[in-house]
């Protein structure tokens, strides 16, 4: 590595390193952007102070040319309707096809995002920086660039290219620190955008809209050019989609802090800390001086709405050594518990996964100094844990199950996306975070964004959310086809991989190193970056592909690290099942034992559908009715890869009106819709619950998220609403949880805890559609730590009527329940629920508590059904005032109610005090579920 860093100063001053977080960033947000083609003038000219940027668009960076153009109001927000359908696409192909070139801002310029565009800023040097130099740090750009400053060129599209790669120049002889500098960056396309095919979808339940597979030689994202999930991204997120920055230093720079945590395991009592940085030495004379460094236990923990006080204290350790660092040259310095016993930390404060334990943080703080005066500092959070994982075979099949301090960890989870124009604010990101953390999720994967915004990994890191940091996304390549030789330049996705490992390896969320999902990259791709991880970060596992179908032979070198112990191979996928058929699969082993991806279609909640899909429930009540075009656009398709079987969206469309009628309105199909979610989610999380650790071991689904507003795969949707699957997924994922075995009727309780519970009742009873008690049992029971019980099967009486419900409950010594489920049930076995249909709605009373915390309003609910009736599935909401807008996101501890005749329920929800803009808090009944 040091040779290359050699290297590359001695060929130009257009040095490009990785950047790494500075403790003192000077952010560059506010910016002008303008089409390259409306610009005459080149770099060196409009880095001066002097050019005038008369008509250029205001821009807000981090940001891409779209969403900059959206939010200028040249173009619809591509989220809406069919708005997608009135701003050009990045391929003249499907311009042409879809007549999109009218709608081009640019006059005489049929397709606005073919060429490059310039951003603009200026900025001043504060003046206690004045002497120091100065580093221009670029965390994310799409996808080549040049950048000149003050009318000189500092760095050059050729090599100053790829999504996954932070770029760093030192800028100190270009700029002034007594004069207003200028930056200008010309973005360009990625090199190959792709013509999708076809890139649209009109009719429910047609074909997917294909992908522009040419986009996948390139080193950034797949799905900008169309998936099966996500739209046609018009201008391929070209921009600077993370941070630019300023930082300063003196000659010696602190680079890649590295942190290594050891228990001597089972023992947890004793932490060895190994610490290790590079330090680069960019000027002309050799530099002696002392690099120190600090670890201090983080007591507070920002969340940005709010904070949280951890308990305990630490004695902050100090280590530090005198150093020489050469002219032009990097060296690595390392501190080692055998050489600083203040590195040997007894009694620690450890970082565990969601609902295992405390997400304890450190804070490691490196100072290097040099005749009497700060050079540079560099800071970076850590977490004391150690992560492994273990095979487990059963009739030949594997299962990988990993481990965090000793502790095996039952892996439950899924996938999640980016936006689709990458519009990520600090705030939705730790929104996000929560919502999953909240629903007991302990593991995602990140494939559609291999790197980041350094936000992102500190939300995982906070709530415990352990990550698969994911090289190459899912068939952008495959063995014995045409696509292996993607992405096509190996140095440059080397280059963008290596900063990826050394970007994210201090975050104790980062469970993984996956190279490819599904399928796998060429040799001379996968050899070079495994070995680069076993030099860089040996310290966690790695896999080589989450599923493999092709013939392995056809790539050896990933012999050596099979089993993967994880697959996504054959059924279930990614369409509407019978809840039987999931624990029928787990039971079969093949393919089973750790899960990757499977998945059921979604639809939003009423109040989100009316956002996106402007005539929602307006056309003729024919065919599939209420869906159209604009539901099909937003992924109401179902074939893909093997028509003329279903994929996606029709069996679960097929099971909306089969289960529950034919709707004679939007509201009665996404109310319905609701039902099939809760029971579907739940069902997928409850049958690898139900087999936990003797065949499965983990459990993803494809997906939790969505890139954009859409009706598939999703336990809350792109406004951060969840729907009610999100509520019945929380339901399954419980620590200590009842449920009912939907393939048997066998009543189990799960406990993933790593304590046992003692004195238990399960308190199970059925009632008919009328509210009697047709049957009951109670159970009393103590549970060991990790493991599963089975109880007892639930019968079905004679005479029962044709919809009854199962509902269990799980009450400790104190006879406070502890976990409830419910179940709906058809007494001929063929799942007709239309009575469901006509039950009147429960006018429930509610009452309310409200407090603040930090940012957040808390509000305590209670819920009460004060009739004979059950009140079935009834959803609250939080309103932006009287008639106002629905406060989103809430964080519900529970919704979807359904709540027994007489009986109360207590329920929080809270919310950022920001997002209600300034208005009153209502809570309301949504009428429409």
């Amino acid at each position: 590595m040091k040779k290359t860093i050699s290297t590359i100063f001695a060929l130009a001053a257009l040095a490009v390193m990785p950047a790494n977080a500075s403790d003192e960033k000077q952010m560059l947000t506010d910016w002008e952007l303008k089409s390259a083609v409306q610009v005459k003038q080149g770099g060196g000219m409009l880095s001066l102070s002097s050019y005038k940027t008369d008509r250029w668009i205001k821009a807000k960076v981090p940001t891409s040319v779209l969403g900059a153009l959206v939010k200028a109001g040249v173009y619809p927000d591509p989220h809406f309707d069919l708005n997608d359908l009135k701003i050009p696409d990045a391929s003249d192909d499907l311009n042409r096809r879809l007549g999109l070139s009218k709608y081009s801002y640019i006059k005489g310029t049929p397709n606005p995002f073919k060429h490059p565009y310039w951003f603009r800023t200026k900025f001043r040097i504060p003046a206690n920086r004045k002497g120091r130099r100065a580093w221009l740090n670029f965390d994310g750009i799409n996808y080549r660039a040049d950048v000149w400053v003050n009318g000189k060129q500092v760095a050059d599209h050729r090599e100053m290219a790829g999504m996954f790669l932070r770029f760093k120049y030192d800028v100190t002889r270009f700029v002034s620190a007594d004069r207003e500098n200028t930056v200008a960056v010309k973005i360009y396309q990625v090199d190959n955008v792709g013509t999708p095919s076809p890139g649209y979808l009109f009719e429910p339940f047609g074909q997917g809209r294909g992908q522009g597979a040419e986009i996948f030689r390139d080193v950034t994202l797949k799905f900008m050019a169309g998936w099966d999930c996500s739209p046609v991204v018009r201008d391929r997120n070209m921009g600077m989609y993370q941070n630019v920055y300023l930082s300063y230093t003196d000659d010696v720079k602190i680079e890649h802090p590295y942190v290594v945590t050891d228990l001597q395991l089972p023992d947890t009592t004793n932490a060895f800390v190994t610490v290790s940085a590079e330090l680069r030495n960019a000027g002309t004379t050799v530099r002696r001086g002392i690099l120190r460094g600090t670890i201090d236990l983080e007591k507070e923990i920002d969340f940005c709405t709010y904070r949280k006080l951890m308990p305990g204290s630490m004695q902050t350790v100090v280590f530090e050594r005198e150093v020489e660092v050469p002219a032009g040259r990097s060296i690595t310095v390392s501190f080692t518990p055998k050489d600083y016993a203040q590195l040997h930390i007894r009694r620690p404060y450890l970082w565990w996964p969601n609902g295992y334990g405390m997400q304890y943080l450190h804070r490691l703080k490196l100072t290097f100094e040099a005749d009497g005066r700060v050079s540079d500092t560099q800071t970076t959070t850590f977490g004391i844990r150690k992560i492994t994982s273990t095979l487990k075979e059963r009739d030949g099949e594997h299962g990988r199950i990993f481990w965090v301090n000793g502790k095996r960890i039952f892996s439950r989870g899924g996938f999640i996306q980016p936006d689709m124009l990458l519009d990520m604010n600090r705030k939705r990101m730790y929104d996000e975070a929560r919502l999953l953390a909240a629903a007991g999720v302990n593991m995602i994967a990140n494939e559609d964004m291999p790197s980041p915004p350094e936000e992102v990994m500190e939300t995982y890191d906070k709530y415990g959310l352990l990550m698969w940091e994911v090289f190459f996304q899912c068939w952008t390549s495959y063995p014995g086809t045409e696509t292996f030789k993607n992405p096509t330049d190996t140095k440059l996705a080397l280059r963008n991989m290596y900063d990826v490992v050394k970007r994210y390896r201090n975050h104790p969320s980062l469970v993984l190193w996956c190279m490819q999902i599904e399928t796998i990259v060429r040799e001379e791709l996968y050899v070079p970056l495994r070995q680069y991880i076993r030099e860089n970060d040996p310290t966690r596992p790695f896999i080589a592909t989450s599923s493999h179908g092709w013939n392995v032979e056809e790539t050896p070198y990933i012999k050596p690290d099979l089993p993967t112990g994880m697959t996504d191979e054959n059924a279930p996928d990614y369409t509407w099942y019978p809840h039987p058929y999931y624990y029928e699969k787990v039971l079969e082993v093949k393919d089973q034992m750790f899960r990757n991806e499977m998945g059921v279609p979604a639809v939003s909640t009423l109040a989100s559908m009316k956002k996106y899909i402007y005539d929602l429930g307006k056309g003729e009540k024919r065919g599939y009715y209420p869906l159209d075009k604009v539901w099909a656009y937003h992924d109401a398709w179902d074939s893909i890869c093997c028509p003329p079987e279903s994929y996606a969206y029709k069996p679960y469309d097929d099971a909306i009106r089969r289960q529950f009628g034919q709707p004679q309105s939007a509201e009665d199909y996404i109310r319905w819709a609701q039902y099939i979610n809760a029971g579907s989610y739940r069902a997928m999380y409850e049958a690898a619950n139900h087999r936990m650790w003797d065949i499965t071991t983990g459990v993803m689904l494809w997906k939790l998220n969505a890139t954009w507003p859409q009706v598939l795969w999703q336990i809350y949707d792109w406004f951060l609403n969840p729907n009610a699957g999100y509520y019945y997924a929380k339901k399954a994922l419980e620590p200590l949880h009842i449920q009912m075995n939907e393939h048997n009727r066998m009543v189990a309780v799960i406990n993933t805890q790593h304590r046992s519970h003692e004195e238990l009742t399960a308190d199970v009873r059925l009632y008919d559609f009328n509210m009697n008690v047709a049957w009951q049992k109670q159970q009393p029971l103590s549970i060991g730590e990790d493991r599963y019980q089975e109880l007892f099967n639930i019968p079905q009486p004679d005479g029962i009527t044709p919809v009854y419900f199962a509902r269990l409950l799980l009450k400790d010594k104190n006879g406070r329940v502890v976990s409830e489920n419910f179940y709906w049930l058809s007494a001929d076995g063929k799942n007709d629920f239309r009575p469901i249909t006509r039950m009147p709605k429960v006018e429930l009373q509610l009452t309310s508590t409200t407090m603040r915390k930090d940012g957040d309003v808390i509000m305590k609910i209670n819920v009460k059904n004060p009739t004979d009736r059950l009140a079935f599935m009834h959803r609250l909401i939080i309103t932006k005032g009287e008639g106002g807008e629905e406060v989103l996101p809430t964080f519900w501890s529970d919704n979807f109610l359904t709540i027994f005749p007489g009986e109360t329920r207590e329920v929080t929800a809270t919310f950022a005090r920001k997002d209600l803009n300034g208005t009153t808090p209502v809570l309301k009944l949504d009428r429409d579920q």
